[in-house]
């Protein structure tokens, strides 16, 4: 540890040329020092094998670590709406929160946390719904090992103070959302006679249509598994179902914005994640009320996924898998 100490000198008085030359050989031998320190911990990192964190942990420390990642998915549905909700996207959604540790000792080396959000525009003159999706990577540096980390997160994991990190999760998220990954900019705006079925319509039809979309939105989840998510995104997140509509009542088109992603460890423990876009166009025809008694939360017997959609003869089960 003598070459730390070396290294934090400081020139608070003037020096003579040979004071200057034997300070400049220990600053020299300090980065020499210093450079073999770092070579040494990238080939340890590439002699060690890391393993997700979720592999590693056993028994109480499993299902402290399973209570973590949903806690932290609750949390952040629960405040997004007044902050990072509140900018240019909307719909925030966590993609999952990872961990990569060594598979001997569980060392952690880094997590990742992914999020997804979209933005869509309805063209005013052909009721064509355009999408762009973005993703986001918050990446932090907690230190110790599994066990002491899975139980940092504690009863309320967004708050919690994880070994190694200045200030609570929640503040790790701040500089996360400023830059989209993969993020394409939507055309300008057309006026025309089609708008977003929820900007226009009132009322009674107004909660219906809402409360419709919500529940295919969380319906998504429950179908997922055994379904659309056995491919080669086996994480997929829906972000929102829109549609549009005309000054006369009719829809014009309605369009579903999905997330994938899929995390993977690379040989120095490093969290790399691949994303995919999807935006599912729906075929519907009718009015907004016959599409939210198509998707209504009542059970009327035909599971959500499954039902007719009106004026067609396919169903979200047959729109989403020819998409995804």
């Amino acid at each position: 540890m003598a070459y730390i100490w070396y290294c934090s000198l400081t020139m608070t008085h003037k020096l003579s040329i040979s004071s200057v030359l034997a300070l400049s050989s220990v600053l020299f031998a300090c980065g020499a020092e210093e450079e073999a320190a770092s070579q040494e911990d990238d080939a340890t990192s590439a002699r060690t094998q890391y393993v997700d964190i979720g592999q590693f942990v056993k028994d109480a420390d499993y299902e402290a670590w399973f209570a973590a990642r949903r806690g932290l998915e609750q949390g952040f549905d629960n405040i997004c709406g007044d902050t990072f909700c509140g900018g240019d996207w909307s719909n925030l959604y966590s993609l999952g929160f990872t961990c990569s540790v060594s598979s001997k000792v569980g060392k952690v080396r880094e997590c990742l946390w992914t999020f997804a959000g979209s933005q869509e525009q309805v063209d005013g003159q052909t009721g064509a719904i355009s999408s762009s999706i973005g993703f986001f990577e918050c990446r932090m540096k907690p230190t110790g090992n599994a066990s002491a980390l899975v139980n940092a997160f504690g009863a309320d994991p967004l708050h919690a103070q994880l070994p190694g990190l200045q200030g609570e999760v929640y503040d790790q998220l701040y500089d996360c959302f400023e830059n989209a990954i993969g993020a394409q900019p939507l055309p300008e705006y057309t006026e025309g006679t089609y708008a977003d079925v929820l900007d226009v319509v009132q009322g009674d039809v107004y909660e219906q249509f809402f409360s419709a979309t919500h529940n295919a939105h969380q319906a998504f989840d429950d179908v997922c598994g055994d379904t659309f998510c056995e491919g080669e995104y086996t994480n997929l997140q829906s972000l929102r179902l829109r549609c549009s509509q005309n000054d006369q009542g009719a829809l014009g088109e309605c369009l579903w914005t999905i997330a994938g992603s899929d995390t993977r460890i690379d040989s120095r423990g490093w969290l790399k994640s691949t994303v995919a876009p999807f935006s599912c166009k729906i075929p519907v025809s009718g009015t907004a009320a016959d599409l939210a008694a198509a998707l209504s939360p009542e059970d009327n017997g035909t599971p959500l996924f499954e039902r007719k959609l009106p004026g067609s003869n396919e169903s979200l089960n047959d729109a989403l898998g020819r998409c995804l």
